[in-house]
């Protein structure tokens, strides 16, 4: 009997450290991932309305290349939008919507100012200190705009030659917009590959093939995140303790200065 529940005990145990070994990557994984960018970021600035939204845009924007695609992947989500705008005004045209009393006149005029917040976009530096303040306001502005054009549109417009001006602008294709889909991936990966090195730098760790295997493509991101967590899982716990106490100041830190920013904002619009 006594044999049979040591047996047991012993057995216990190597779950228990199994599942211990599988909570330890789990957590390094969530740790890791947090101060890296997906892959793939087409999603759209615009769209986030929260301010918790805002912050986690905000949080890689400590550094002028996560200033950078933020204020890039902005530009690419505006420009999309003045594509569809330019071709829902010809669509409007088609339907007749060019005499005096039925015209495009008023979406054309707010055409024109999301264009010249585009330009503002174009030439922001994303190296000043009030890189972040620029990113928000030039995304208000263009959520903001774009709002402005959906709604005027709908008072122009019955539900049927609503549905009709949807459809024909549903899937734009746009060369240029490729183009950017490939320099916001291509900076990206540049984004992350820092973001690695500067985690092996904590680890300790001198072979740096995955996070070359990463930036040539031949690697995927999260595959290269799980290798990195399996070498920091077969270190001692003190290592590892160590590691996920430095991923977490870091994202702390982060959080701390987009949340700043976000009050520091509000403070400057207060004196206004």
């Amino acid at each position: 009997m006594l044999k049979t529940l040591l047996k047991w005990y012993k057995k216990g145990v190597k779950i228990m450290r199994k599942i211990y070994s599988l909570l330890i990557v789990l957590v390094l994984l969530i740790s890791i991932s947090s101060i890296v960018l997906a892959d793939e970021a087409e999603e759209d600035p615009q769209e986030n309305d929260s301010i918790e939204d805002t912050e986690l845009e905000i949080e890689v924007m400590n550094n002028s290349l996560g200033a950078k695609i933020r204020l890039l992947q902005l530009e690419k989500a505006l420009l999309k939008n003045i594509l569809k705008g330019e071709m829902a005004v010809q669509v409007l045209i088609g339907l007749g919507f060019n005499t005096t009393e039925n015209n495009t006149l008023e979406l054309e005029s707010i055409l024109a100012e999301m264009k010249v917040v585009l330009e503002e976009i174009r030439v922001a530096n994303t190296s000043s200190n009030e890189s972040v303040q620029i990113f928000v306001t030039l995304k208000n502005m263009s959520k903001n705009l774009t709002t402005q054009f959906r709604e005027t549109i709908r008072e122009l417009l019955n539900e049927t030659s609503l549905r009709e001006v949807r459809l024909r602008i549903k899937e734009i294709i746009s060369d240029e917009l490729d183009n950017y889909s490939k320099r916001i991936r291509n900076l990206i990966r540049q984004f992350n590959v820092n973001q690695l090195y500067r985690l092996y730098g904590i680890v300790g760790e001198a072979n740096s093939s995955f996070v070359n295997d990463y930036f040539n493509g031949t690697l995927p991101l999260n595959e290269t995140k799980l290798q990195l967590c399996k070498f920091i899982n077969e270190m001692t716990k003190e290592k590892r303790y160590e590691i996920y106490s430095e991923l977490k100041s870091e994202n702390i830190r982060k959080q701390i200065h987009a949340q700043n920013a976000i009050k520091n904002m509000g403070k400057g619009h207060g004196n206004h």
